[in-house]
């Protein structure tokens, strides 16, 4: 894939991404001015030249996409002195940063409720990421910003999200809502920990946080029953409607 199909695909997305530009060559260099490549948190597309100077290309970029607060700079490289390539020019890259716009969501399970508030959620600004155990529970088609992922355990699952991510935990097993819970109150960057379920399950949960030695503030990073109190309908639909409508009153995209 080409740079301008993969920044097409990271818009669709709502993916962030790094635009690499050859601004200015000396001597003898592996690509001319304005050549370009796409780097991603997990993923490169075209071209700069390869060897070192892409290595440390893709590294800087990647660094890039960790700091909010840094959109742009440009950087020299002298190919033979810094590099130890044999072509030996001078090559300066910009770099530039264009970050997801909305918020991401981490939807941690495929049942029915699941499957509904991914169908919402589809038709909001965010980045979904979707996961389960059980990779035949997907829909068959999902938007344009949503990427599912098969669960193969919690602690891994959770630390492989974005920072400031916004969770729903809603599997089919309350063990595996447990362990979820767990590892992302440890992560302690969550923007939101929803947790469906009873006013005895969040009881529950929080009992077994609290002997676990999760500290009182910890715990209080949990949500649970999550979703509107005032919203009472146990269709999955009207639980999703619910949830989303919650979601959208915290992060201010819902007026009062």
């Amino acid at each position: 894939m080409n740079w301008i199909q993969a920044a097409a695909d990271c818009d669709r997305l709502n993916q962030p991404f790094v635009l690499v530009t050859v601004l200015e060559t000396e001597g003898s260099t592996p690509r001319d001015d304005d050549a370009k490549m796409l780097i991603t948190g997990d993923s490169s597309h075209d071209t700069i030249g390869g060897g070192q100077l892409e290595f440390q290309a893709i590294e800087t970029a990647r660094q890039l996409l960790s700091d909010p607060e840094r959109h742009s700079f440009s950087k020299k490289f002298n190919l033979g002195k810094d590099l130890e390539q044999c072509c030996g020019g001078l090559i300066t890259l910009l770099f530039e940063c264009f970050p997801a716009t909305g918020f991401q969501v981490v939807v941690l399970g495929a049942g029915h409720v699941g499957k509904a508030v991914v169908s919402i959620l589809g038709q909001l600004p965010c980045q979904i990421k979707w996961v389960d155990s059980r990779a035949d529970f997907f829909s068959e088609t999902q938007s344009a910003n949503t990427r599912t992922e098969q669960l193969i355990s919690a602690e891994q699952t959770i630390e492989n999200c974005a920072a400031d991510s916004w969770y729903l935990v809603m599997t089919h097993s309350h063990v595996l809502d447990q362990q979820l819970v767990e590892a992302i109150l440890t992560r302690a960057d969550a923007r939101f920990c929803g947790l469906i379920g009873s006013k005895s399950k969040a009881a529950s949960f929080r009992s077994r946080l609290k002997r676990k030695g999760f500290a009182e503030d910890e715990i209080d990073g949990l949500t649970s029953p999550v979703g509107l109190p005032e919203l009472k309908g146990k269709q999955p639909m009207e639980i999703a409607v619910s949830v989303v409508a919650q979601m959208m009153i915290l992060n201010g995209l819902a007026s009062d």
